[in-house]
Formats: structure tokens, sequence, C-alpha cells
């Protein structure tokens, strides 16, 4: 007797309830970060790390980041020479790790490509490798594109560290791009300066094809 005594109340409240749901109206968008916000942000990441407090830097850029017009605005290039300035890549990569995970997965090279020059610049060749490598991993957000890869190649053989701008050359060449004139002297004169001179000009030679899987296959057996 009771299930009878409620039917007729709910049957007249649940169409009221779905005009409800329908006829709400949508949250407002959020609104972008002000220029003082922004400002108050990029004081303070750089002073969390210093601080050690990574992971509240990597919460608050996060948040920052749900917010539209962020990832453009914010002083990444500033905050990635602050990065290089560390003694170690730990906060750097926490940060990374922050984008990888974060639910728009926003590209992290406005972040990893200069962080990445920085440190080629400071002669940190075996850190702009594994920079590098993070950002080829199979769950990156965003692999490199063809200016990081150029960067990265040239630094490495600037740096004379021959193997290192091979691998970076090795996904450059999966990803399907092609090195520049400029890119691919680079790399045959840090292959002779490493007396691999038969092997500079057979790598050269395959850089010039217009498909890249020359270059993948040749270098695969110079790194083995």
């Amino acid at each position: 007797m009771l299930l009878p005594r409620l039917a007729p109340p709910l049957a007249g409240a649940l169409p009221r309830v779905l005009r409800g749901i329908c006829t709400a109206a949508p949250p407002p968008p959020p609104k972008p970060l002000s220029p003082s916000e922004l400002s108050t942000i990029s004081a303070l990441l750089p002073r969390l790390l210093s601080a050690g407090h990574v992971s509240a830097a990597g919460r608050l850029l996060s948040a920052a980041l749900l917010l539209p017009g962020s990832l453009e605005r914010l002083p990444l290039p500033a905050l990635a020479a602050h990065l290089a300035s560390l003694p170690t890549l730990s906060a750097a990569f926490a940060l990374l790790t922050a984008l990888r995970h974060h639910p728009s997965r926003p590209s992290p090279l406005p972040l990893a490509s200069p962080l990445l020059d920085s440190l080629l610049s400071q002669r940190r060749a075996r850190d702009a490798a594994s920079v590098l490598r993070w950002l080829c991993r199979p769950d990156s957000p965003r692999r490199p594109d063809a200016e990081t890869y150029a960067a990265a190649v040239a630094g490495l053989c600037r740096l004379e560290d021959p193997r290192a701008a091979l691998a970076a050359l090795r996904e450059m060449a999966a990803d399907g791009l092609q090195a520049s004139p400029e890119l691919r002297e680079a790399v045959r004169d840090a292959m002779m300066q490493d007396a691999r001179i038969e092997e500079a000009w057979a790598l050269e030679e395959a850089m010039r094809l217009p498909e890249t899987g020359k270059v993948v296959e040749l270098v695969d057996k110079l790194l083995s």
C-alpha cells in the first residue's frame, strides 16, 4: 500500500525536476587571469621552487593552466631559465609531469623548449638530452617540434656529444622531419671529430633523401 501512495507525487515531481535540469543556465565560463594575478603567480612559482615546495608549485601551475589563455600569457621561458639555474632537474621534471597529468593536456613545449635551450647554453649536455628523452616518451602530451629537435641536435653537436645528437636526430627522423642543410653539416662535422668519417658521409647522404626512414635505420646501426 505504500508504493501506490508515493507513485502519484513522484510522477508529478519527476517532470518538474527534468525541466529544471534542462532549462538551468550553464555556469559562466572561467575568466582569464588578470595582469596582477599573472604577475603574482609568475613571482610565486620561482620562490616556491627555490624553497623546495615543488609539489605546491606544480599545483599552482596546474591550477593556473585551467584558466583560458594561461599557457600563452604565463612567462614560461623565465620559469624555464630559473629551473635551469637549479642544481638538479628534479623540480623541472616535477612541473613537466604535472603538465603530463593535467586534465586539459597542455603542450609542454612552451616550458620544455626554453629549458632545453638554457641547459645547452650552460653546456649541460646530459641534462638537455634527458629533457628531450622525456618529450619523446610514449606518454608525453606533445613530442618535440622541428625547431626543438633542431636546437637539440645542433646544441649536442656543439657540445661534442655525438651519441646524444644522433639519438635526437633519430627521434626527429622517426617523426618524419628532415634536417636542414645547416643541421646536416653540424651532424657531419661532429661525427668527423669523433673519427667516424665514412659513417658521417653516409649519414649526410641519407639526410638528403626526401624520406626519413633511411636515417632512422642508419642511426640505429650507429647507436648499436
